[in-house]
């Protein structure tokens, strides 16, 4: 059964050793030696680390998205979660609502807008139905 049949199925998808056991010991050792600025909870624009990058962009992985998100799937962000004995915060089930977008195009279905500062010219538009 494919990604996609799971999550039709499902709801979700649990790919078993979507991660070779090497890729996720050198991406922890690179993420260790990373000067990307970490909080308590983790690491915020994780994509712009090269290890996270190249993996993000790794054909095994995307044709995974592709197959349920359809052919244009890109990586656009990556958050790393810190979750360990050492720091084992509460995280509650929900689901993100946000899209960062280089252009605006209103729809009457979407929204509302808004700016995030210190990235650039992207606006957020959130998913869901107004009103």
């Amino acid at each position: 059964m494919n990604a996609l049949n799971i999550i039709e199925e499902h709801g979700f998808g649990v790919l078993p050793e979507v991660l070779l056991t090497h890729e996720t010991r050198r991406l922890i050792d690179d993420l260790a030696q990373s000067p990307l600025r970490r909080s308590k909870a983790g690491v915020r624009h994780a994509l712009r680390h090269p290890s996270v990058a190249t993996l993000a962009r790794e054909p095994r992985l995307l044709n995974i998205a592709q197959e349920v998100l359809g052919a244009e799937a890109r990586p656009f962000r990556a958050t790393l979660f810190d979750k360990s004995p050492q720091a084992n915060w509460l995280v509650v089930w929900h689901q993100d609502t946000a899209l960062p977008l280089r252009n605006r195009h209103d729809t009457p279905s979407w929204g509302p807008w808004s700016g995030q500062s210190g990235l650039g010219d992207i606006s957020w538009v959130h998913l869901g139905r107004r009103g």
